[in-house]
């Protein structure tokens, strides 16, 4: 597999490499579709092999069901074009229809709904579950995924916040426990690992949100890297004065994580994701591509010394 990076530019060859978006975010099916075939094309352009997609969250907006159930299955038909699995987390607007008319009759996702019967997509388990692992055999994902109680949605999470339906409503679910629970199947990973979710690590953007991802630290010694989206490079309502940060450290740590949001360009500045290539132990390079104009914007590499080399 040859790597993005010209051999001037770097001798790294990856071992694996995955496509990383997140934040479609739209409510009109038209605007939507517009965003995610100018990214599917311009990916496609690019003739990259990958290992899997990962698909950070917030792919729809908005309430009217039949707009959010043609947005759901125009991402399952345009993404079956690239030939790789998609892993995917839900983000805070996957629950729009849920907060707007309730969960009597069950959470209603209609994203969920119809990636469940794709066998190109893979998510948590059940609706209840924070977390869920792609094993690459010398390296693994982890997801960290929006959640709720499956039969009303009594309690749900959402901005890492714990969240009630009815708002007023008491909420007792014991989310220390889930945290304990998913720092051991990180723990017991045993190999190089990165993390995904729709949200940041404090010291990332909008980390002024709730803490339950903090829940989490620290993290094991095999994570490499985290990435998340919800704040649209570009945005400067919600990103404030990190509206264009893309790169930055979880706080008192030298871990870097990274904001691959929007693939969206109207409240971000442009159609934006980026590709992941892991070279070998604590190795990896970032590439940030900006579909609408066809460039790569911006790369990023760490190099621990112990990765695959060309010739090797």
């Amino acid at each position: 597999m040859e790597s993005i990076a010209t051999s001037h530019m770097s001798p790294l060859e990856p071992l694996h490499r995955f496509w990383v978006f997140s934040d479609l975010q739209q409510s009109d099916p038209r605007s939507a579709t517009f965003c995610m075939e100018t990214a599917v094309c311009d990916f496609l352009s690019l003739g990259l092999d990958i290992d899997a997609m990962c698909y950070l969250g917030d792919s729809t907006e908005g309430a009217t069901l039949s707009h959010l159930e043609d947005m759901a299955d125009m991402q399952v038909r345009l993404l079956a074009r690239v030939d790789a699995p998609a892993y995917y987390v839900m983000g805070n607007h996957e629950f729009d229809y849920f907060r707007r008319y309730g969960g009597a009759d069950g959470v209603k996702i209609p994203i969920r709904e119809a990636i469940l019967k794709e066998a190109q997509w893979h998510t948590s388990a059940d609706l209840e579950d924070w977390s869920f692992t792609a094993d690459f055999g010398d390296v693994a994902l982890f997801f960290l995924t929006d959640r709720a109680e499956r039969a009303h949605g009594r309690w749900y999470t959402s901005h890492c916040y714990r969240q009630s339906m009815p708002a007023d409503a008491p909420n007792d679910h014991d989310y220390e426990a889930d945290a304990s629970l998913v720092r051991e199947r990180m723990a017991a990973l045993g190999k190089p690992f990165f993390t995904f979710s729709h949200y940041a690590f404090k010291g990332g953007n909008r980390d002024f949100e709730g803490d339950l991802q903090e829940l989490l630290r620290p993290l094991p010694p095999d994570h490499l890297a985290h990435f998340y989206g919800h704040s649209h490079i570009g945005d400067h309502v919600w990103g404030r004065e990190n509206f264009l940060r893309q790169i930055s450290t979880i706080n008192e740590t030298p871990t870097t994580q990274l904001d691959i949001a929007s693939l969206e360009g109207f409240r971000g500045n442009t159609i934006r994701s980026a590709v992941l290539e892991w070279y070998g132990g604590h190795s990896y390079g970032v590439f940030f591509r900006d579909h609408l104009h066809h460039l790569w914007e911006k790369t990023y590499f760490e190099n621990d010394g112990g990765c695959a080399r060309r010739g090797e």
